[in-house]
């Protein structure tokens, strides 16, 4: 081996060592119908409690949320689901998943619901399946729909634009139309 080679080869690994490593999360935008037809469940609810815990070598949290009306699905009002996100908080350590949702609580979500294990619901889509639910000015409930989820095929925002939020009569109708 030369000798430039022997001096490179431990700069270009404390380079590469020093390097933060590259995050992305790529998802292919979602529309209403076809996240409705992919759920079991979808709920208007309000996060009341969260906990985060290892699942083996990986780090989960488990949101308690009420339900505050059932857009699909059979869950009534008042009960409440365990909705089960990759991520979380234990102790000191820290584990995040690029581009996935977090839940806070106290904030009412319409939430895209499948599948589970027991009592824990997964959500339906890696990015979409989230839309915060927040009151406008003038007091209506509106929808901040992530750029992820299309409301209809005409509606996409342009690339790296937030769209407005939509009145969450909107996106209730629009899954209603889908959901049997």
């Amino acid at each position: 081996m030369s000798r430039l080679r022997m001096l490179a080869a431990p700069c270009l690994a404390a380079v590469l060592a020093l390097a933060s490593p590259a995050r992305a999360t790529t998802t292919r935008p979602v529309t209403v119908a076809e996240l409705t037809r992919a759920s079991d469940d979808v709920i208007v609810g309000t996060v009341r409690r969260s906990s985060s815990r290892w699942e083996g070598g990986f780090i989960v949290t488990d949101h308690e949320v009420e339900v505050v009306g059932a857009l699909k699905g059979r869950l009534p009002a008042r009960a409440t689901v365990l909705v089960r996100v990759a991520g979380g908080v234990v102790g000191r350590i820290a584990q995040a998943i690029p581009g996935a949702p977090s839940l806070d609580d106290g904030r009412t979500y319409v939430l895209f619901l499948a599948g589970g294990i027991s009592s824990a619901r997964y959500l339906a889509h890696m990015t979409a399946a989230v839309v915060p639910v927040s009151a406008d000015a003038a007091g209506h409930a509106v929808a901040g729909v992530p750029s992820s989820l299309v409301m209809a095929p005409a509606s996409a925002s342009p690339a790296g634009h937030a769209p407005a939020p939509v009145e969450l009569d909107a996106v209730t109708r629009a899954v209603r139309s889908v959901a049997p």
